[in-house]
């Protein structure tokens, strides 16, 4: 909706609110008046399109948030969720505080946080480590899993060779007992090789050892990064 030279968030229908509401990123209380058909607005700030909000009223893109005193948050959004650096402005532009956020899971999680309101910085909150971590969690997954059963056909190659048989490494269960594909397919899943191989199998035996090492470092590395630095929030 245009007025004047500016564009307002469209609005059809008032209502009185009876129960505590989220719209977007602000909270509606009982006896609040709002709007109807609220969603899918943006403002123009400055001269540039800002504090989008899509069909479902989610706040999305680059926002502006003022508050009564002239002081206002700058930063994005993500189906309502802070993303990336915020910053916080007092009435005269001047920077009071920094905030960084990273979403997974549905939640977004602050992981830095500096006060400016002094003319010096102070670090409130820095876990750089858990934002990495965070940030490519699906990449780590995937690694994780990639090297892991990666391996397993590995394992089955040199199984395979060391006891001149056949087998694939799939868990198989035929009526009435337990194959012996499926005791090569746990021995293909947890073996580590040491020295009781063949010659031949070694170039494959350091392989599947260096999938291992990944697979564990990997692991433990992400579990010990996302609990050392403490509470997510």
């Amino acid at each position: 909706m245009i007025k004047g030279n500016d564009t307002m968030p469209y609005r059809e229908t008032m209502k009185i609110a009876k129960d505590t509401e989220w719209s977007g990123s602000n909270i509606i209380y009982p006896g609040d008046t709002t709007y109807e058909g609220a969603c899918n607005t943006f403002e123009k700030i400055n001269g540039q399109n800002l504090n989008f909000t899509d069909d479902h009223c989610l706040s999305q893109g680059s926002w502006i948030e003022r508050d009564s005193i002239g002081g206002f948050w700058q930063g994005h959004y993500q189906s309502s969720h802070r993303v990336g650096v915020w910053k916080e402005f007092d009435k005269a532009g001047k920077l009071l505080k920094e905030e960084e956020y990273v979403l997974f899971a549905e939640d977004d999680y602050k992981i830095k946080e500096i006060d400016f309101s002094s003319g010096q910085p102070e670090i409130l909150i820095s876990k750089p480590v858990l934002g990495f971590y965070i940030k490519y969690l699906w990449l780590f997954i995937i690694l994780i899993l990639g090297s892991f059963f990666s391996r397993v056909f590995i394992n089955s190659e040199i199984y395979n060779s060391e006891n001149n048989t056949d087998y694939w490494p799939i868990v198989f269960f035929a009526p009435g007992y337990v194959s012996d594909n499926y005791r090569h397919s746990l021995a293909c899943v947890f073996t580590l090789w040491f020295s009781d191989y063949k010659p031949e199998n070694r170039r494959l035996v350091l392989v599947s050892n260096t999938l291992s090492l990944i697979a564990l470092v990997t692991f433990f590395g992400t579990i010990i990064a996302l609990t050392i630095e403490g509470d997510l929030h």
